[in-house]
C-alpha cells in the first residue's frame, strides 16, 4: 500500500535522524518507493489519489520483482534492518550467479549431429560455429534448464540463481539501455540545487515556474525537470544559471 510505503520510509529517516545520520532517499532506479515518494514531492495530488502503477516507473525493467533482494538488502542491511545471515545469503546468491554466468560463457558446444539433433528436440535451430552456452540461453525458445541436456553442472546451481540468471541474459540488451538511460539521468541528479536560491534572480523564467520551482524546491536539476509545467527551456535556464552560481561562488572563495 502507498500509505504503508510512506509511513516505512519516514519511520526509517526518523531513526536516522535522530541519529544524526543523513535521510535514506531511494531514488527511481532502486525501488518503486522512489518512484512514488518522487511522484508526490514532484507531482502532488491535486487532481486525484496517487495509485502506484508500473507505468509510472520509466526504470521498470530494472524494478522487478526476482531482483528486489539485489536490489535492496545491502540497503536494508546498512540500516540495520536486514540480519546477518540474510545479507550472508545474498552475498552468496551473486557469487553463485557470477559462477553461473562464467561457466555457461566457458562452455562451448560443436556444430555436429549430436547438438544438433539435441537443439531439434528443443525446437531450436542448429547451430553452424561453435557456440557458449550464454549464447544459446539468448535464444527465445531456449531455457536454462534445456541448457543442463549440454552441461549437466548447471544443475548444481539452485533454481533461483538459475532464473535470475536466465532473465539477466536473455533480456541484457534491454537492461544495458536502460541502464545508459540510469546514467544519463545520474548526471542530472547529481546537479544540486541548492535550497536557499533564489528563483526570482533567474532572468527568463515564468512566473509559474518560479512558484511551482519555489513550492518544491527540487534538490536536482533531474528532480526539477519532472516537476509537470516545468519545460526543457526553464531546465536549460536553471542550469546556466547554477554554473555561473557556483563557479562565481568558487572564485571569490579563492581569492579569499
Amino acid at each position: 500500500e502507498e500509505a504503508a510505503a510512506q509511513g516505512l520510509m519516514a519511520g526509517i529517516n526518523a531513526a536516522l535522524s535522530n541519529r544524526g545520520e543523513d535521510p535514506l532517499i531511494l531514488g527511481r532506479d532502486q525501488a518503486y518507493i522512489g518512484v512514488l515518494i518522487d511522484d508526490l514531492v514532484t507531482k502532488g495530488t491535486d487532481a486525484e489519489p496517487y495509485r502506484m502503477f508500473t507505468s509510472r516507473a520509466e526504470y521498470r525493467l530494472m524494478l522487478r520483482e526476482d531482483n528486489a533482494d539485489l536490489r535492496l538488502t545491502e540497503i536494508g542491511y546498512k540500516l540495520g534492518s536486514v540480519s546477518e545471515m540474510a545479507y550472508d545469503k545474498l552475498k552468496q546468491k551473486k557469487r553463485d550467479m557470477a559462477a553461473l554466468a562464467e561457466l555457461l560463457n566457458c562452455l562451448q558446444v560443436t556444430p555436429c549431429s549430436e547438438t544438433n539433433s539435441r537443439l531439434a528436440r528443443l525446437s531450436s535451430a542448429p547451430i553452424a560455429n561453435k557456440s557458449s552456452l550464454i549464447q544459446l540461453l539468448r535464444r527465445p525458445e531456449l531455457t536454462i534448464t534445456d541448457l543442463i541436456r549440454f552441461a549437466p553442472e548447471i544443475g548444481n546451481f539452485s533454481p533461483h540463481v538459475a532464473a535470475q540468471l536466465e532473465v539477466e541474459v536473455k533480456y541484457a540488451g534491454y537492461l544495458n539501455r536502460q541502464t545508459e538511460m540510469i546514467t544519463r539521468s545520474k548526471k542530472m541528479e547529481g546537479s544540486r540545487v541548492p535550497q536557499d536560491m533564489d528563483y526570482a534572480a533567474i532572468n527568463g523564467l515564468s512566473r509559474e515556474v518560479r512558484e511551482k520551482l519555489d513550492r518544491i524546491r527540487p534538490l536536482s536539476i533531474g528532480q526539477a525537470a519532472r516537476i509537470p509545467g516545468i519545460t526543457p527551456a526553464a531546465i536549460s535556464l536553471l542550469s546556466v544559471y547554477l554554473k555561473k552560481h557556483f563557479r562565481h561562488r568558487e572564485l571569490k572563495l579563492s581569492s579569499s
